[in-house]
Formats: C-alpha cells, structure tokens, sequence
C-alpha cells in the first residue's frame, strides 16, 4: 500500500477521526467525572463542618482542649481540620490524618444508646474512641457514657466523642489506610463559621484534605478509557482499510483499464456494476472510451481511404507531366499537361472536400447559427441548379409551400448539404429525367426530399452510402470522390437532423428531416 494511495489515506482518516473522536469523548467525561467527584468531596466536607461547628464553638466557650477536639475529629472525618479565631488566627490544626497520630479503638454507627439522639437518615452518628500514640486495647465496656466530651480524674489516655458526620462514600472505611487506597487526599477547602448556643460567633472551621475518594473512579474511568480509545482507533482503522479496499478496488481496475488503452488496446473496457459515482464515472468512461475508440478507428480509415484516393490522381498526375517532359509532339505534349492539370484539379476538389468535412465535424459551438427559413433558402437554391438541370437537359421541380419553415441553424452548411444532393441527383439522371425538390411539414416536423429518376442506389451499398470515399457500383462512371454525402450527413447530424435514402423505380429519394427545436444550442 502506497503512503500516498487512497488506502493509504483513508486508513489514515479513519483512524484519525476515531482519534479525535476518542480525545473529545474523554475529556468530556473525564472533565464531568472530576467535577462531579469534587463537588462530593467538597460536600463531604460542608457536611461534616457543619455537624460539629457547634460543639466547637461550645468547646471554645468553656476553654476545652481544642487540639484534642481537632484531633479526634479529624480522625472521624479522616480531612485536617483547623480552627481559627475571630481575625483567622490559628487555635488548634489536626494536620493531615497521619496513621500514627490516632489509632482506632472503636467505632460505632446510630448505636442503640438511649442516650443519643437519633440522626437524620442522611448521617451517622460516630461514637470515636481514640488514644494519642498509643493502640488501643481491650474492649469497650456498655453502655456507653453520655455523648458528651469526657475526661475522668487525672489523665485518663481516654477521650469519648460523639458527633454527627457526613456518612462515608462508596465503601470508604474510618482509616488512613482506606484513604490511600481510595485514591488519596482532596485538594478542596471549606471553611464555615461557628456560632455557639448563645449565638455568638466564636472563629471559623475549617477543613481541608479530606478523602479524594472519586480519584481512583476518576483514574479507572481514564484507563478504560484510553484502552477503549485504543480499541477505537484500531478498530477504524481496519473499517477504514476495508472500506478503501472497496473503494480503490474498481479505481484500480479502471487504472488497469486506461493502462491498456494507453498501450494501444481501445477495445479495452472498465467492468464495473456499481450504481454509486465510481459506477457512474466507470459507465461514463467507457462511453468516452467507445468514441476514442471509433474515433481512432475513423481516423485510420479516413487516413488509409485519403492516401489511396490521393494516391490514384497523384500517381496520373506524376505520369502526365513525366511523358509531357519527355514528349517531343507540341500537340501531344499539351495534351498530356490538359490531363495533369485535370488531375490537379481532382486533387484540389478532395483536399476542399476533406477539410470541409473536418470543418464540420470537428465544430463544438454553434454561435454562427441563426433563424434560417428553409423554403427561401430553398428558393434561392433552386435558380443555379434549374440552369444545370436545363444544360444537362433534365426537369427541375420545385415543391415548397408559401409558409415559413424556420429552425436554427449555419445558412452556408445548410445550403452546401442541399446542395450537394441536387448535385448528385443532376449527375446521376439520365437525360430526358426529372428532379424534384420537395419540403412538408408534418407534426412538428421538417422533411426536405430530393428525389430523381436516375440510376438509383444498389441495395447492398445503402447501409454504407453517407461513409467517406464510399461510392455505389454503379457509379464507378460518373466523377466524384465519395466525399459528398459524408459531408451532407455530417451538416444534417450537427444541426441535430437524419438523413436517409431509399431506392424508388426509377431512381432514388434524399431526405433530410428537422425538428423545430433542431440546431437550438
């Protein structure tokens, strides 16, 4: 596969749309991810500052140990948890929950302690027994003591606190241990005043580095992502492949085609049975090819009948004025250069014929036609051939109706094709014949007939009787060069006419037919 072909480039496209479309895709839905799971950090953390502000605010009040508080409760909520004063003054920070800061001895769920009141379905009520430093051992003895902060005499290791926090989410458990696994820390702030029972404000809570339990969603979500993105792309990219393959497969076999045209073989044709553009530009390219074709081979004919026509009145030609060089008998020599300049004459009435035939043929445009009454032109046609007619002692009968038969088309070239058939009808009818010029129409159709009681046209040569150099058997006799029906069909065929002939006793019958839209560009 070539790095600039079609399946090249298309493998090529189909994996780069299926790229982008992967890129798009993953960054909208890691992008909604993300923020969904901030937005849950985040209110993880509202909810639970908004859970114990209020007895920090009361521990404040009585002038408690706030760096226990802090302590132990950023061990339940498992975040830092700082407190700070009216002016943000520092008061107490847990720091970031380290494993070897608290160790939990006992955590219980809405337990069954008639001492502690019950909490919406949305929380929990976590009952935190902790040490500082220390593991804790043995079990807890029940009932439990008041929900309240208790410290016994002395200086028991022991603190008990029972507060409402926001419960955990997706499965995460009350340990530091549980937060690596779950994907680390958060990177999100909040910040939320405390106002004591009395309401006044007594600082401000603030808790940072919660659990960033949406992280390994997030990092889960982004590697089946990227995997499916990978299968993506290959998968388009074999689409792709398979596509151009089909794609490519007719182009190629045209290539195959045109190759051999190339080389010489016009017969060759593009087998294509599609009916989507490539069938159209396959079914389009053979109809080309079949014109080359017979172009090419009309060519060659026209060439190979020009040089034997030229070749006959130049070899005489030649000959002629050879023996009139050499002849030493004025009144022959003059006679032989009477012949050479006849047979120049011959071979300039073949070159006019040839090129006015090319004329016509090769004419695309048709900006020298114009509206062209037929039965004036005819009119004007028919003085000339009357006196050639009388000379050669035939009758010369014109048919044309006085209504206007107009279509558009060249004047001249339709003048030389009538022309020549009045032509031919006067030299191949015998004298004491008749020729009749004769225009109708019938059904929005013009036909114009030139009809004669001459030798007429043997069967067999009618099928090729409007080919070049093609003369009927029977006119073998007469002069001429078999140009001049070639050219009369070729002015009928670009004025968008027919022409046809047919045998009649005695004679044969021209007739040229027009619509009226014939000859519109």
């Amino acid at each position: 596969m070539r790095p600039h072909s079609i399946r090249w480039r298309l493998t090529l496209s189909y994996a780069g749309i299926a790229l982008l479309a992967a890129l798009a895709l993953g960054m909208i839905l890691l992008t909604t991810v993300r923020s969904y799971y901030q937005q849950r950090e985040q209110l993880y953390l509202a909810d639970n500052a908004q859970g114990f502000t209020l007895k920090l605010a009361e521990a404040i009040k009585e002038g408690a140990d706030l760096q226990a508080q802090v302590e132990g409760l950023s061990f339940v909520v498992q975040a830092r948890v700082r407190l700070l004063g009216l002016h943000h003054e520092v008061l107490a920070d847990s720091g970031s929950p380290q494993p070897t800061d608290v160790s939990l001895g006992a955590v219980g769920f809405n337990l069954k302690n008639p001492q502690m009141p019950r909490q919406p379905k949305d929380r929990l009520t976590v009952i935190a027994i902790y040490k500082r430093s220390e593991p804790v051992t043995g079990t807890l003895p029940l009932p439990l003591p008041p929900p309240d902060i208790l410290q016994g005499s002395g200086e028991p290791p022991f603190f008990y606190s029972s507060i409402p926090v926001a419960g955990p989410t997706f499965g995460l458990g009350f340990s530091t241990a549980s937060v690596a696994e779950s994907g680390g820390r958060s990177d999100q702030i909040v910040s939320m005043p405390m106002v004591d029972s009395t309401g006044k404000l007594r600082g401000y809570a603030e808790l940072s580095d919660g659990p960033a339990y949406g992280r390994e969603i997030v990092n889960s979500v982004a590697q089946a992502w990227a995997l499916s993105g990978a299968i993506a792309v290959a998968l388009a990219a074999i689409v792709g492949w398979l596509v151009s393959r089909q794609i490519s497969k007719p182009i190629v076999a045209l290539t195959h085609v045109t190759t051999a045209m190339s080389e010489g073989d016009l017969s060759r044709r593009a087998h294509v049975a599609g009916r989507d553009e490539i069938g159209t530009l396959a079914h389009s390219f053979n109809e080309m090819a079949d014109q080359v074709e017979e172009t090419i081979t009309t060519l060659r004919r026209f060439v190979s009948d020009a040089a034997h026509e030229l070749h006959s009145p130049l070899t005489a030609l030649q000959t002629d004025l050879e023996l009139s060089a050499s002849e030493n008998d004025e009144a022959r020599r003059l006679k032989l250069i009477e012949q050479a300049q006849q047979q120049a004459a011959r071979l300039r009435e073949l070159a006019d014929n040839l090129l006015d035939l090319s004329r016509v043929e090769a004419a695309q445009a048709h900006d020298s036609f114009s509206v062209v009454n037929l039965a004036d032109l005819l009119r004007d046609l028919s003085e000339p051939y009357a006196s050639q007619a009388d000379q050669a002692g035939l009758s010369l009968s014109l048919e044309v109706p006085q209504d206007p038969f107009e279509m558009r088309g060249d004047p001249a070239q339709l003048r030389r094709a009538i022309g020549n058939l009045v032509d031919n009808a006067i030299k191949f009818t015998p004298e004491g014949g008749t020729v009749t010029i004769g225009l109708k129409k019938d059904a929005g159709v013009i036909e114009l007939c030139v009809q004669d009681t001459g030798i007429g046209v043997p069967e067999d040569d009618l099928p090729q009787l409007f080919s070049r150099f093609h003369r009927g058997r029977n006119a073998a006799s007469y002069p001429g060069n078999g140009l001049g029906l070639a050219i009369v069909k070729a002015i009928v065929e670009a004025h968008g006419g027919q022409v046809s002939a047919t045998n009649i006793s005695p004679g044969a019958r021209f007739c040229i037919t027009f619509s009226h839209a014939a000859g519109t560009p």
